[in-house]
């Protein structure tokens, strides 16, 4: 490994005398006896709600290994036994303290963080090191020729690289990393349980709208209603006999709503009143919230409410429609959702729109059913695969761990 003056001018800059408070706390904890793998999770929220699948696996996998965890938040499902600490500081004081007091035989960086005094000196005591749900862009790119050599110089010190997509791999490599050391393991997520139906309701509306272009806006706001309309508008002009199933926000009152839309000229059904869309109808309001998973898996395509204006009080995830094979479509206001948009959209699994006309061209291209089903189908994979991608990190994690075991017991 060649030594790099950039990472040790950096070093010996941050070089306080003493640990941090947060390092100092994390050695009065009892350490267990027996090995140790530590995970130190990244604050980034979609990684922190990933961390505590990660540890269930690995906790179900290697039973008898002692688990330490770093991480800001508490993590509701942490497996019992794991211990939980706060990241410790990122100095060679605190590095030092942390490895005299736990001696892991893994460190294990989840997430994008990358703790220089704590991997200078880890891979100096020969304590593996390895990062898992890692994602890299153009965008994360370090700006300055200095940055850019101590982040290669930082990576080329890991014993492993375990990136969540084919993009951030190969903005590592661009960036000067061995491809040697890196693999794709995709996004580190549970499987959302799918939302229920009666199978004979949905059984009985899909004969009748087998026929005709469906589409869903889901938990559409007032402040979006007018877009909804005009690009149901735009798409029905390509598409005979189009229906939209509306389900407005909780809240909106359904009855008034229909009087509007009757008032402009739209043919209207209530799931309350009617049950079910008639042969006439263009719209049907889908208005009791508890039926989403009737409607997911009836429409196509669905569209996001809340996406395009961001006015949205119950947004839902986009992983719901995901799972039960609807093609999503969304507007560039993701809030609450932004890191499960993220992955569907590097998975090309959702389609980005920014108006009304935009959200009707998208609505009219997705009737083909070859395109919404490779959408729906791409969503599908991320909402299936993440949890076969965590057990898949956890036992990279595991082979890491017992190799250096083997090889640490053949040098004593």
């Amino acid at each position: 490994m060649r030594r790099s003056f950039l990472l040790w001018l950096r070093l010996l800059v941050q070089r306080p005398r003493v640990a941090g408070a947060q390092a100092l706390a994390a050695a009065q904890v009892p350490r267990p006896a027996g090995p140790l793998i530590w995970v130190i999770v990244d604050p980034a929220p979609d990684v922190a709600a990933s961390a505590g699948l990660l540890l269930r696996r690995l906790v179900h996998a290697r039973p008898g290994t002692g688990l330490l965890v770093s991480l800001d938040a508490p993590v509701a499902d942490l497996p019992p036994g794991v211990i939980r600490i706060a990241r410790p500081e990122d100095c060679p004081a605190a590095a030092a303290l942390m490895l005299s007091h736990w001696r892991p035989g893994l460190i294990v960086l989840m997430g994008n963080s990358l703790p220089a005094a704590l991997i200078a000196l880890a891979k100096e005591q020969g304590i593996p090191v390895m990062a898992v749900d890692m994602r890299r862009s153009e965008a994360t790119r370090p700006k300055s020729l200095a940055a850019r050599r101590i982040e290669v110089a930082l990576l080329s010190r890991l014993d492993r690289i375990i990136l969540r997509d084919a993009e951030s791999q190969t903005a590592l490599h661009e960036l000067g990393v061995s491809p040697s050391l890196t693999e794709v393991g995709g996004a580190l997520s549970e499987p959302p349980e799918p939302l229920h139906c009666s199978e004979a309701e949905r059984a009985s509306i899909a004969a009748i709208t087998r026929t005709r272009p469906v589409w869903l806006a889901a938990a559409v706001p007032d402040a979006e209603l007018r877009m909804v309309l005009d690009a149901h508008t735009h798409a029905a002009r390509h598409a005979h006999r189009m229906l939209l199933i509306l389900a407005p926000e909780t809240g909106m009152p359904a009855d008034g709503l229909a009087a509007e839309l009757e008032a402009q000229g739209w043919v209207t059904g209530q799931r309350s009143i009617e049950g079910e869309p008639e042969e006439e109808m263009q719209i049907f309001l889908a208005d009791d919230p508890g039926e989403y998973g009737l409607w997911f898996r009836i429409a196509p395509v669905t569209y996001m409410g809340g996406t395009l204006s961001g006015a949205g009080t119950a947004s839902r995830s986009p992983l719901d429609p995901a799972a039960l094979g609807s093609a999503i479509l969304h507007g560039p206001e993701t809030g609450a959702f932004a890191a499960e948009y993220a992955r569907l959209e590097t998975a090309r699994a959702a389609r980005q729109v920014t108006d009304a006309r935009s959200l009707g061209e998208a609505v009219s291209d997705l009737m083909a059913p070859d395109r919404a089903a490779m959408l729906a189908h791409n969503a599908w994979v991320v909402t299936s695969g993440g949890a076969g991608a965590a057990e898949a990190v956890a036992h990279a994690i595991l082979s890491v761990f017992d190799t250096h075991a083997v090889q640490a017991a053949e040098a004593g």
